[in-house]
């Protein structure tokens, strides 16, 4: 080092006085100054390594957040179309009071529950900050609908138990009056149908058209910010682009009887 090159200088002049000190420094300042650099360059480099390894741990772990929300996603959207499945024969018996026939009404008893300690992870730790802003916007829209989701259900069920069960228990099943309409107290059996109808398919459409898209595109390595203005006519439109888009839209349509059956590795393809 310099320090030992000076004092090897001083006792090579026999002295150790400040003019042989200052002799000594000028004679070894070059080599001070590439030491310098060295440490400076290593102290760099290392810095560089460092962020550089923290940055492929940090792309490692939201990649595997990003895949597993993906097949969160899903199962939840195959669960959705399912339970909408189950609704189907309610939405009949709505069609046809509408058209003026009076249709008994079914029993019935739905199930809408969310697992989102996935999504809690998100907002809870490191994950967060892997999930574009839009995506956080579609998965806030999407927790809005599925509270609402959850609650006009529990209404219907609790309707099916107090109003409808007693009812056909009883073999009363007056449900319209003497015009043909429904009677009052039922209208509310209506309304919780199609508020159910009509945030199941909102709900599934956030998932599909914007979470899940989101997901597969960011999954693919594509800055969602590259989408804006994204035009598939357009010939100035990078090809590689194009065929990103596309993918991510087939993706997103996924089996409904088979969800999480792809494997992850096959979300990065483009």
């Amino acid at each position: 080092m310099l320090w030992n090159r000076l004092r090897r200088a001083r006792e090579a002049e026999g002295g150790d006085t400040s003019a042989s000190l200052g002799t000594a420094l000028a004679r070894n300042l070059p080599f001070f100054a590439i030491e310098l650099v060295v440490v400076f360059v290593g102290v760099y480099l290392a810095f560089l390594l460092g962020n550089r390894q923290a940055t492929e741990r940090e792309q490692e772990v939201a990649l595997k957040y990003r895949e597993v929300l993906i097949c969160d996603f899903e199962i939840l959207v195959s669960s959705l179309h399912e339970q909408l499945q189950k609704l189907r024969p309610h939405r009949q018996v709505i069609r046809q009071i509408d058209e003026g026939l009076q249709p008994d009404i079914p029993l019935g008893e739905f199930y809408y529950r969310y697992d989102d300690r996935v999504l809690q992870a998100a907002f809870d730790s490191q994950n967060f900050e892997s999930l574009d802003s839009r995506l956080v916007q579609a998965i806030v829209r999407g927790r809005v609908l599925l509270l609402s989701l959850e609650r006009h259900v529990d209404h219907l069920n609790a309707f099916m138990a107090t109003t409808l069960a007693p009812m056909h228990r009883d073999g009363d099943r007056r449900y319209y009056d003497d015009e043909g309409n429904l009677l009052l107290h039922l209208e509310a059996y209506r309304r919780l149908v199609e508020a159910i109808t009509d945030v199941n398919v909102g709900l599934q459409r956030v998932l599909r058209g914007e979470a899940l898209f989101s997901l597969h595109i960011e999954t693919m390595g594509i800055d969602l910010e590259d989408l804006v203005g994204f035009d598939a006519d357009d010939p100035g439109t990078p090809d590689a682009l194009k065929e990103a888009v596309t993918r991510a839209a087939e993706l997103a349509r996924f089996d409904l009887e088979n969800p999480c059956s792809r494997s992850f590795t096959s979300l990065s393809e483009p």
